[in-house]
């Protein structure tokens, strides 16, 4: 599927607009710099017969934010032997394979018909990833046969195809006490190459001294003067779907140039519709190149495109592999999706002429589900200035709750400055009053449509202007900061269940003090992208307060550290969550809760409330070591099977300090006494009097025991609470959770 939609929207990917001036080089200098560089590259060396190496490769599924965060769903680790002719002929041979996820999906194998990784970058013709099937051993059919073949930025017809701009010195490398300058070449597709034509837009990183191509960054289009009917459906709505790559050679034996470091990064999305973008990542790094040498008369070849074979050892030598180079996590965990945003498609990136785009920042702004709003359905709108005001966007959304008969929705705008971006919003939204949440969380699309609505709400009114600042090299570390006035208000349960599933009996909202309020808040993230619950490696943290001042007051400290690491075949992940509520008359929305779905499974829904909380969650793996080849069946991979004793401990502690906490703790119940007496009177809600939350007196510890499988996806074990007497109880679970 994944190649199907990649290559529908290559056929998309029509030469409409000119590049500018149609004259092929920006100078002569750089006229100098790629004839140069073609007349070495579109020929193998003539001693190079051919060469071997091992390459690790990490292939990974990611979840994208609008706001930029990461979440790494799954990923998969193979070892590989490769073999290279300078014929043309290529042969991946994968050795060795492990995996981890969060939840139940096919093995990315299923998605390769042929080798991933590309050989060399010498020759007139780059071949593309999907091409024919060489898994298999019977014939294959018409369709299958079909590869991609890319016309070479260094070809001989290059001028046919290609614009260069450019040319500049960047940085000198220092390979075996040699220096070698680097110079940078822009090559962008003509507007008027031959129909039919697969070209490359992006980098050309070339050795300034010997002129030989050390790397490219960029991604492919092809020119299509009418799409297909699938290239029109799946277009729908502003699907993008671009495969991103950056190919870099080494210096080996101080004569070849031949692969050490190779990223494919396929960006799926639905760009009208949402921000948020399905990332599909492979890493690749060879290593120890053998070299094979030829004193004999070349044939002035330029390498036919041969299909790259792909072969997979047999099942029980992919199980006994070891001497992986990195760790499971850590290679996909090293980069991020926004690296390719300066030369990706025109919907990305950040300059060119100002942008109008029809859509939201989440999924959850356009359409959802749950026990106060009924059914929400929106739309939303974003402009992006880009050169007309460089960094400034601005977008907003609205949208109705159809049960509730409310309009909700927010304006807001962003104006990034280098390692700084000012922000400015207001809304009314319906937010979640749950503690302790993961950055993704952002409450449930669909989960109350069957009857499961896990959140408590509050109607929330807010303006705020404020700063962030990235900190350190990359994403290490964000600082934000924002002042407002906000206004909370009461909501009240619409629906008594969910379309399906019968009577599940929604919960009443929990209650909210009413009240207008001045906010202040800062926080300082480390490592945002780390998260135990999901598969990026690390440690990272967060710390937060807050401050209110007006009919609502209070002061909010919060912090976050969260840590995951393979080892072996050992996994550790863990999270601890530290607060407290500040102030005389906490009111009743700003208090800790834990219970059943927040932290502490084994107790009710928030069993336990107070103005101080702590939470700390572990789980520790061991991959027993068997049954760790994927399975195949047909042409689909499906996970191995690869079961791995587990074991957890989920820990919580609350407590209320002074009168007013006590009395917050009496307001939760608010909401449930203010629903009964609009049904039933005020004598009907008399026995509702009292907090539906208690403190946890002590530590309340609960331990799960078990086995997990399919890379930790799913589980089946044992669980009990610790700090009473409890029997053990099943559990089963399809994610993997702490």
């Amino acid at each position: 599927m994944l190649a199907l939609l990649l290559l529908a929207q290559l056929n998309a990917a029509v030469m409409t607009r000119p590049a500018g001036d149609d004259s092929v080089y920006s100078s002569a200098s750089v006229r100098a710099i790629v004839g140069d560089a073609s007349r070495l590259n579109r020929r193998v060396p003539p001693s190079l017969a051919g060469y071997r190496a091992s390459a690790e490769s990490e292939i990974a599924m990611v979840a994208r934010r609008g706001e930029g965060n990461e979440g790494i769903v799954s990923v998969e680790q193979t070892q590989n032997e490769v073999r290279w002719e300078r014929s043309g002929v290529f042969e991946q041979y994968v050795v060795g394979y492990r995996a981890q996820s969060v939840g139940l999906q096919f093995s990315s194998l299923s998605f390769f018909r042929q080798a991933w990784t590309v050989p060399v970058l010498y020759g007139n013709r780059l071949t593309l990833l999907f091409g024919r099937d060489t898994t298999r051993g019977r014939p294959v059919g018409r369709r299958q046969q079909q590869r991609l073949v890319a016309v070479h930025p260094l070809a001989d017809d290059r001028e046919q195809v290609y614009r260069f701009t450019g040319g500049d010195t960047l940085v000198t490398l220092r390979v075996d006490g040699r220096e070698i300058p680097i110079v940078r070449v822009m090559a962008e597709p003509r507007s008027d190459m031959p129909d039919s034509t697969v070209a490359f837009r992006g980098e050309l990183d070339l050795d300034a001294s010997r002129h030989v191509l050390v790397r490219m960054r960029g991604y492919f289009v092809r020119k299509r003067p009418q799409p297909s009917l699938l290239t029109r459906i799946v277009s729908i709505g502003g699907f993008e779907a671009v495969a991103f790559v950056e190919l870099e050679n080494g210096e080996v034996e101080g004569r070849y140039w031949l692969p050490t470091y190779q990223r494919f990064e396929a960006h799926v999305a639905f760009t009208s519709t949402t921000e948020s973008r399905s990332v599909f990542r492979i890493i690749t790094r060879f290593r120890a190149h053998r070299i094979s040498e030829t004193l004999l008369p070349v044939v002035d070849d330029t390498i036919a495109a041969h299909p790259f074979a792909l072969i997979f050892a047999p099942r029980d030598s992919l199980r006994r592999t070891h001497g992986w180079q990195r760790a499971l996590g850590d290679a996909t965990g090293a980069v991020h999706s926004d690296d390719f945003n300066d030369i990706g498609p025109d919907v990305w990136r950040p300059t060119g002429r100002p942008r109008l785009t029809w859509r939201v920042q989440r999924l959850m702004d356009a359409i959802h589900y749950n026990r106060v709003e009924g059914l929400y359905t929106g739309f939303g709108a974003e402009l992006q200035l880009r050169d007309a005001v460089p960094g400034l966007t601005v977008r907003g959304n609205a949208g109705w709750a159809w049960s509730e008969q409310a309009l909700r929705g927010r304006v807001g705008g962003e104006w990034k400055r280098g390692a700084n971006t000012f922000i400015a919003r207001a809304g009314r939204t319906l937010d979640i009053t749950n503690d302790f949440r993961s950055v993704f969380d952002s409450g449930s699309v669909i989960g109350p449509v069957f009857g499961s609505d896990n959140y408590d709400y509050v109607d929330r009114r807010l303006a705020a202007i404020g700063m962030s600042r990235t900190l350190g090299k990359g994403r290490l570390a964000i600082l934000r900061l924002e002042t407002g006035p906000a206004s909370d208000r009461q909501v009240q349960r619409t629906l008594s269940r969910g379309l399906f599933g019968g009577d599940s009996s929604f919960r009443e909202n929990r209650g909210v003090r009413e009240g207008n309020y001045w906010r202040h808040w800062v926080a300082l993230e480390w490592h945002p992208d780390v998260s135990a619950e999901f598969l990026r490696s690390g440690v990272g943290g967060r710390a937060s307060a807050e401050v209110a001042q007006g009919d609502v007051r209070y002061g909010r400290l919060e912090g976050r550290l969260t840590a995951r690491k393979n080892v072996g075949r050992v996994t550790g992940a863990g999270r601890g969550d530290l607060g407290t509520l500040l102030g005389d008359a906490p009111p009743p929305q700003q208090l800790f809760e834990l219970g059943r779905n927040q932290d502490l499974p084994g107790y009710d829904y928030k069993e336990f409330a107070g103005t101080d909380a702590a939470a700390v969650r572990g789980l520790v793996m061991y991959r027993l070591g068997i049954m760790e080849s994927p399975v195949r069946v047909r042409r689909w991979f499906l996970p191995p099977i690869a079961p791995a004793l587990a074991a957890g401990v989920q820990s919580g502690w609350t407590q209320v300090r002074g009168e007013g906490g006590w009395l917050a703790m009496e307001e939760l119940g608010s909401g449930a006494r203010e629903a009964a007496i609009a049904r039933v009177g005020g004598a009907g809600a008399q026995g509702l009097v009292g907090s539906p939350s208690r403190v946890t007196d002590g530590v309340r510890t609960s331990v799960t025991l078990g086995l997990r499988f399919f890379g930790g996806a799913v589980g089946a074990g044992i669980a009990r609470a610790v700090d009473r007497r409890a029997h053990w109880r099943l559990l089963f679970d399809l994610s993997q959770g702490l």
